[in-house]
């Protein structure tokens, strides 16, 4: 890295307790709300399977939004070697 700053840590330790906690009072709402529904356990079912899918592509969303904008500066250098090829 150029500017020294290849070792720091992008975010601090209590950010990162926040993020996970919120995600973990989130989750465990979503499914205490999902448990009290009235309705077929069939349709909880189809609720609680869609919310861990949601759940599981968010976490791929991010990654794949962070490792493209973590690409972006290479892009120019890969183009241009493979115009001089």
């Amino acid at each position: 890295m150029e500017d020294g700053y290849g070792n720091r840590k992008r975010n601090t330790a209590a950010f990162t307790f926040l993020a996970w906690s919120s995600f973990a009072l989130a989750l465990l709402g979503m499914f205490i709300g999902i448990i009290n529904l009235e309705q077929l356990l069939s349709v909880k079912g189809y609720y609680a399977v869609t919310a861990l899918f949601l759940t599981m592509s968010s976490f791929v969303l991010q990654k794949t939004v962070r490792d493209n904008n973590d690409d972006e500066p290479l892009l120019p250098l890969v183009e241009n070697k493979v115009e001089e090829l």
